[in-house]
């Protein structure tokens, strides 16, 4: 364009004298050649300065051309500052805050927890009508060893840890995976005053067949989370499988993995004692003030007592056989009393830039078992049995980049809760043959104690020591031959009865580089040492199981 104008211009100006000088000489005659000359003098002379003039605008117009390039510069949306890589690592773009969907990109949020912060107008993104569509994930490629082989996969099944004793107990595992390679996409839209948004998020971590790992590994697709969440002033609505309300929290409470409190693992059991579950939901929302968050929300339920609970004989072959279903727990046949109910009140505030959180929740569940008349030879009896849970957790950053976190759990029959490793109840058949069966909850509580460290905005470390306790219970059954014990814990129970589950761990994230648009490229490392100790140990029968575990992982995460 410059370009143009300086040629017209340098056009015009030329043109202008020597037409002049050739009107003169066509009017002169021979004689007048001394005119001649002097009137071509006077127009080069004016042509001379007519460049001159050229050349000066020419300079006046480039440096317009640099003040409005530093104007749109100043203008354009500054990158976000880059933080550290910890929230990268539960997955970044779908686990943000949500966007406003109107006719431009999403637009950068701080975040909850340390790590680092996308920049948001370089992310992925398209538009269908008036809603934004932000895809998220990453690729992800793992290798990890155990001192012992668990044969549980990426996620760590603490509650079956083999002892030394056994086949699976002198053997270690190494296996190299990519099924913690994640997908997900969320769509943003507005409606008058109402922000809603639908998120759905997916893994590989899914059931497998047994010769999975033959030729092909083909892991299987798994839904993670699946909801949609509506929000208007300070109410906010949640539906759908998602996180549940119980999950502790580092800040408010979000639905979103970066702003829960599950650690920095590649473990996708997470940690020991941690009290988390995925289900369905829905989820009422009030944010009272800028910093306090009441919520309730009534989820699937799920009466449990694992495979390793002992029942009554009768209990076992009863006419309906709850032993497949409650018993166990986990399949769609459980007669589920009515949903989990849960409360949670949330508290997170800034006091000389440094961020405390803590957390309040409670838990209601149900337990009902069933004795058919045949035998009882009366008629049929339920027993039911209302339990629940409270949960404590604090997120407090003592020091700048420096945090220190606590959980307390303490439950009456809500084992499910703590990873499933240990009963929520059992059934116990007290007095004679024909008794009905009873209900029993089981106590059981967990703690976790850890920091997070953030020495650069590429780096993060963490650590963090738990434990898990879970109480015995049982009584004899009536309709046995001989003594025999029933329920969770009693003498001569197997090695599968836990007490106690303790863990530490270290763990670090590091990002090689991240650039809007582009993503970010990580090395994620794990270092895990678990112990699990029965109720009861045979005489020179190992008195507890352990594994040594580490894992190194490196991820691409998605703009």
């Amino acid at each position: 364009m410059q370009g143009s104008i300086s040629s017209a211009l340098v056009l015009i100006l030329s043109c202008a004298p020597l037409a002049v000088a050739q009107q003169t000489a066509s009017t002169a005659s021979s004689s007048d050649t001394a005119a001649i000359q002097q009137a071509l003098a006077q127009a080069q002379t004016a042509l001379r300065q007519q460049q001159e003039m050229l050349r000066q605008l020419q300079q006046q117009l480039a440096e317009q051309a640099r003040e409005i390039a530093a104007l749109r510069t100043q203008q354009a949306p500054a990158p976000v500052a880059a933080g550290t890589p910890a929230q990268l690592q539960a997955s970044v773009a779908a686990m943000r805050k949500p966007a406003p969907a109107q006719q431009k990109p999403p637009e950068p949020v701080a975040p909850a927890a340390p790590g680092l912060t996308v920049n948001e107008p370089g992310q992925l993104f398209f538009r269908l009508g008036n809603a934004t569509f932000t895809p998220s994930g990453w690729i992800d490629f793992t290798g990890y060893f155990r001192s012992t082989n668990v044969g549980s996969g990426l996620g760590t099944n603490f509650a079956s840890i083999p002892y030394n004793n056994v086949a699976q107990g002198g053997q270690t595992e190494v296996r190299l995976s990519s099924q913690s390679s994640r997908i997900g996409i969320r769509v943003d839209q507005s409606i008058d005053r109402m922000k809603a948004y639908g998120y759905m998020e997916a893994d590989f971590n899914g059931s497998l067949a047994g010769n999975a790992y033959v030729s092909t590994n083909s892991n299987s697709l798994r839904m993670r989370v699946y909801y949609m969440n509506l929000s208007q002033g300070k109410w906010e609505l949640l539906g759908g499988q998602s996180w549940s309300l119980l999950t502790p929290t580092r800040k408010a409470l979000s639905p979103f993995l970066t702003d829960l409190f599950n650690t920095f693992h590649l473990d996708t059991n997470y940690q020991v004692g941690l009290p988390y579950a995925r289900q369905a939901q829905f989820r009422v929302v009030y944010h009272a003030t800028p910093f306090i968050a009441i919520g309730a929300s009534v989820e699937n339920a799920q009466q449990y007592s694992g495979s390793a609970v002992t029942f009554p004989s009768l209990f076992s072959n009863a006419e309906t056989d709850i032993n497949s279903s409650s018993g166990s727990g986990g399949a769609t046949a459980t007669p589920n009393l009515h949903p989990d109910v849960i409360a949670k009140a949330t508290f997170d505030r800034r006091f000389d830039g440094r961020v405390i959180h803590i957390g309040l929740a409670g838990l209601l569940t149900s337990t009902r078992v069933f004795t058919p008349p045949t035998i009882t030879h009366t008629m049929g009896r339920k027993d039911e049995r209302e339990g629940g849970a409270a949960i404590f957790n604090a997120n407090l950053e003592l020091l700048k980049s420096f945090r220190l976190l606590a959980l307390g759990v303490w439950s009456d029959g809500g084992g499910r809760y703590l990873g499933g490793m240990g009963p929520g109840f059992v059934v116990l058949q007290p007095g004679v043959a024909t008794s009905p069966f009873q209900a029993a909850l089981i106590h059981s509580g967990s703690g976790i104690f850890g920091f997070e460290l953030l020495p650069g905005k590429h780096t993060t470390f963490s650590g963090y020591a738990s434990a898990a306790y879970f109480q015995r219970r049982y009584g004899r059954d009536p309709n046995a031959s001989t003594p025999t014990w029933v329920g969770y814990g009693f003498p001569g129970s197997s090695n599968a009865h836990n007490r106690v589950l303790e863990e530490v761990s270290l763990a670090s994230t590091t990002t090689f580089w991240q650039r809007p648009g582009y993503g970010a490229l990580q090395v994620i490392t794990q270092s895990s040492y678990v112990r699990r100790a029965p109720w009861y140990v045979a005489a020179g029968a190992p008195k507890d199981a352990h594994v040594y575990m580490q894992y190194v992982s490196l991820r691409y995460v998605i703009p």
